[in-house]
């Protein structure tokens, strides 16, 4: 399902508007087609409806390649230059109820992006709880990211820990999980987030520079799985967000409001 932002950047370049986006690809044109015309056109299955979020680890080799080259893309075109320096901004994205939903936000924007260069290309999410190392195929991406200025650029590192101890930080989920209330439930699995922060080390360890490293949207990606799977039993359990500041309901910068982020459908993304 299309998302709000996708709907508005298709009509905008269709009445000729390309201000909506600072770099128009080719994959936004033909998202942008008029339908008549493009029932008409054979296509390869590129646009799904539902983007399909797996496993980092049942990639296969073209998947791996495809999202490293939309990811180093995105470096190039200074996207991800400028997600890392809204990440090391306030917005009370952390040790807050605004925590999951804001961060579940923040991974639909760059997966929107990742998708203007391979529209088959979605967010795989690291399962920490089953590979208790750093996904082998990341271990030799170190980019160099650059920063908008007068921010240096970020040269990824990494120093991950032992494996028994990432295994002792991820022994908490049943815990995690077992919360009946929001509250508890984000506290809780926000602090475990943070322990694999830790544990991977390097660029990992800092909020300013998290996401250079690819690591980061996998890692959080699980982390909005392992949300979107508690959601399924605990209906009605939501943040309790309603104010300015670190109780604002919108997830800033972007409009999203936090009502918005409770189902991920709409959203246009499926774990599988």
């Amino acid at each position: 399902m299309a998302t709000m932002a996708t709907e508005q950047r298709k009509g905008a370049m269709r009445n000729g508007d390309m201000s909506m986006v600072e770099m128009v690809s080719f994959a936004q044109m033909l998202q942008a087609l008029d339908p008549k015309i493009a029932r008409h056109l054979k296509l390869p299955n590129w646009f799904e409806e539902v983007c399909e979020r797996k496993d980092q680890c049942e990639f296969d080799e073209t998947e791996r390649e495809r999202f490293l080259c939309a990811y180093q893309t995105l470096i190039g075109n200074g996207t991800l230059g400028q997600l890392v320096k809204i990440h090391g901004e306030i917005h009370y994205q952390h040790g807050t109820e605004r925590f999951l939903p804001w961060h579940r936000i923040f991974l639909i924007i760059i997966e929107q992006a990742l998708m203007t260069v391979h529209p088959d290309v979605c967010i795989p999410y690291w399962n920490w709880e089953n590979d208790h190392e750093v996904p082998s195929w990341l271990v030799g991406f170190t980019p160099t990211v650059p920063m908008p200025s007068p921010l240096s650029p970020i040269t990824v590192t990494r120093s991950p820990g032992t494996t028994a101890d990432l295994t002792t930080i991820v022994s908490n989920i049943p815990t995690v999980m077992g919360n009946g209330t929001f509250s508890p439930f984000t506290s809780s699995l926000e602090a475990v987030h943070g322990a694999v922060h830790v544990w991977v080390g390097g660029t990992m360890g800092f909020i300013a520079t998290a996401p250079a490293d690819p690591v980061f949207w996998m890692h959080h990606c699980n982390i909005d799985r392992l949300w979107w799977d508690w959601q399924q039993s605990h209906a009605g359990q939501n943040p309790n967000l309603s104010g300015t500041g670190a109780q604002s309901p919108v997830m800033d910068p972007w409009s999203y409001a936090e009502p918005q982020t409770r189902d991920i459908t709409p959203l246009g993304y499926e774990y599988v």
